[in-house]
């Protein structure tokens, strides 16, 4: 406990005691227990404030221990003043300025130059051909232009299946023309090889032998995995026995019995094998057995 509240305390007990014939009055008690606690708190500020400042003496000393300064050199005297070095009584005069005298630039008499010989006659070089540099414009294809303004993913798809079914309602060469139209834009749609097998039998139908054969030879080149091949190569053998092409058409069949075996194709191909060897009954090859479906 720190003095000043040591002697608050001891003031109290003193007051207390002499009090001892009567009761102290609770109001003297409670301002004497109130001014004990005001002096306790002056007494712990007063302590935080010796402590801060004793901290404070410690920190300088111990910088002043680590990086004395020098002591505070004298100031020199000041120098006495010299006397002026022009004296006060001469007079000041001002002087123009002379001008410059004129300066003649003289020239030496040059020889006159020599005659510079003539430039040799330069041949004449041909001028370049002209480049062209205009470009041609051209005007986009119209199926195009109305293939790009359709939409994408399922609506591309519901048009095309559409323009299947439109082509497909028309009849002759019209409907091979409208199956033709159709694989020209839509050539990556799963029915492609099956509508050019389509065209080539209306083309077939319409009396033109040559048309049908070039659409199902295209099918079979473009398509080679379609499920339409069978189909367009039962067409070519047709069409290279209309043509007298007794070669091309066995080879075509052969292929048919091998590549496609059990199927109707195959049966009739290997029919038509038989009448063209001239023997009766079934002599389609014997073709093994395919390990898969």
């Amino acid at each position: 406990m720190r003095p000043l509240a040591r002697n608050a305390s001891a003031a109290l007990v003193m007051l207390l005691g002499c009090a001892g014939g009567g009761g102290a009055a609770p109001s003297d008690v409670e301002a004497l227990r109130a001014e004990l606690r005001a002096l306790r708190a002056d007494n712990e500020a007063l302590a935080h404030q010796v402590d801060g400042l004793s901290a404070r003496l410690e920190l300088a000393t111990a910088r002043f221990a680590r990086d004395p300064s020098p002591p505070a050199q004298r100031r020199a005297p000041p120098a006495e003043a010299l006397p002026p070095v022009v004296p006060p009584d001469l007079a000041v005069v001002r002087v123009a300025p002379a001008e410059p005298p004129p300066v003649v630039l003289r020239m030496a008499p040059t020889e006159p130059l020599p005659d510079a010989p003539a430039a040799p006659p330069t041949r004449s070089r041909r001028a370049p051909p002209p480049v062209p540099t205009a470009i041609p414009i051209a005007d986009p294809a119209p199926e195009r232009l109305e293939a790009l303004a359709l939409g994408g993913g399922r609506e591309l798809s519901v048009e095309a299946d559409r323009e299947l079914r439109a082509a497909r309602r028309s009849e002759g060469v019209a409907r091979a023309h409208a199956l033709e139209d159709f694989v020209s834009r839509y050539p990556r749609h799963p029915a492609a090889d099956n509508a050019l097998v389509e065209a080539a039998e209306a083309y077939a139908a319409a009396g033109k032998d040559d048309a049908a054969c070039a659409l199902a030879a295209r099918a079979g080149d473009d398509y080679p995995a379609g499920d339409a091949l069978v189909d367009a190569l039962e067409r070519l053998a047709t069409c290279e026995s209309r043509r007298g092409g007794a070669g091309a058409e066995r080879r075509i069949l052969e292929r048919l019995v091998s590549e496609f075996p059990r199927t109707p194709a195959a049966e009739r191909a290997g029919t038509r094998l038989a009448a063209i060897s001239g023997q009766g009954g079934d002599t389609s090859p014997r073709v093994p057995a395919r390990s898969g479906p």
